[in-house]
């Protein structure tokens, strides 16, 4: 064979086996082939870059159930007469008698002042006179108009003269029987300016009668509070006194005291013998119809961002939410509130430190949460 076809053949043969290589040196020498190891290096690269696993903030939390509550209205005021009647003259003169005595008890009809009728009864006999003068002219009148002597023009006058008399008649009997003054409402007498020899004039105070029974106990009651209440409701009162009573609300105003926002509540309560006294500081307390509510510690109330109070609870998905809530009432070891669901698992440690639909990791508190 020619040396120039050896040549070719052994050249030939370096080219192949350079070009295979890559392909080869792996089996040889155990290394992963050339792809394939830079792949593996960049997932490698990846991993060291993510580095280890990040830890969830650790909170504790406890399960708080609603429960109901009995919540009541606490309200403080005083008593006053369920009425209070000033009676006033209707008529002038000179008190003759006043009957009874401040602090008397009365009753509706009972005589408070008594007035001299002496100017009356001048008046009463002067227009009696003028009655029987009006009867006798008007009788004369209408037999000469029988006669054709008398016009209708005065037939129509003197029919109107003895109409005039009439009534002058009725008025002064009117008017005596504003001589006697008369309570209008039983109760008893508060206050007696009038006294006999005093001179009376139409409007001055003869006395003041209050009606002690019922007796009312007058509050003014928080606007959260307002709304829970009805007339008829029943609830009782405390007074300075010591005494306690039981009656039904008869009264709630419908507006507010422009600068305490509260509404005038008024409680009926029986008071027979009028044994106890107007303007007494009194307690009122009503119950409330039971709610739904949870009893929380203190501790574990908090503010948002927009200032609302609340708690932080841990939902199922591990994640944090803030719930606004309402208290009704605070007791010595916590305080019931409204808003939550029927079962809340309430952050009793670490809810200031975790944000709204952050994971955390929650581990139960073992310790008295109501303490």
């Amino acid at each position: 064979m020619r040396k120039s076809y050896l040549w070719a053949f052994g050249i030939a043969a370096v080219l192949g086996l350079w070009m295979a290589s890559p392909h080869i040196l792996p089996l040889v020498t155990g290394a992963a082939p050339h792809g394939e190891g830079e792949a593996g290096a960049t997932a490698a690269g990846t991993a060291e870059a993510a580095g280890p696993a990040v830890k969830l903030f650790r909170v504790r939390t406890k399960t708080f159930l609603a429960g109901p509550y009995l919540a009541s209205i606490a309200a403080h005021g005083s008593t006053e007469a369920s009425a209070n009647v000033e009676v006033r003259a209707r008529s002038n003169g000179v008190v003759l008698e006043v009957p009874v005595k401040q602090g008397q008890e009365v009753k509706a009809g009972d005589r408070l002042c008594e007035i001299d009728i002496g100017a009356w009864q001048t008046d009463m006999q002067r227009a009696e006179a003028d009655r029987v003068s009006a009867e006798r002219d008007l009788a004369a009148t209408e037999k000469l108009a029988r006669q054709r002597y008398a016009t209708d023009q005065q037939l129509m006058s003197q029919r109107a003269r003895k109409q005039a008399a009439d009534a002058a008649i009725a008025s002064l009997n009117l008017e005596k029987t504003y001589k006697t003054i008369l309570a209008p409402v039983s109760g008893v007498l508060i206050q007696k300016p009038a006294e006999a020899g005093s001179l009376m004039q139409p409007g001055d105070l003869c006395a003041t009668v209050s009606t002690l029974d019922p007796l009312l106990v007058v509050v003014q009651v928080s606007e959260r509070y307002v709304s829970y209440l009805a007339e008829g409701y029943p609830a009782s009162a405390t007074l300075a006194t010591g005494e306690s009573v039981e009656g039904r609300v008869r009264f709630i105003a419908k507006s507010s005291d422009a600068a305490t926002r509260t509404f005038r509540v008024e409680l009926e309560v029986p008071n027979p013998g009028a044994k106890l006294r107007q303007g007494v500081t009194a307690q009122l307390k009503a119950q409330l119809p039971p709610v739904q509510a949870h009893k929380v510690p203190g501790s574990v109330l908090s503010l948002n961002d927009a200032g609302e109070l609340g708690v932080r609870i841990v939902k199922p998905d591990s994640t944090t939410a803030f719930i606004a809530v309402t208290i009704i009432e605070q007791v010595p070891d916590g305080m019931w509130v409204t808003g939550l669901p029927a079962s809340a698992n309430i952050i009793t440690v670490g809810q200031d430190f975790v944000k709204d639909g952050e994971k955390v990791e929650a581990v139960v508190d073992t310790a008295d949460a109501g303490q």
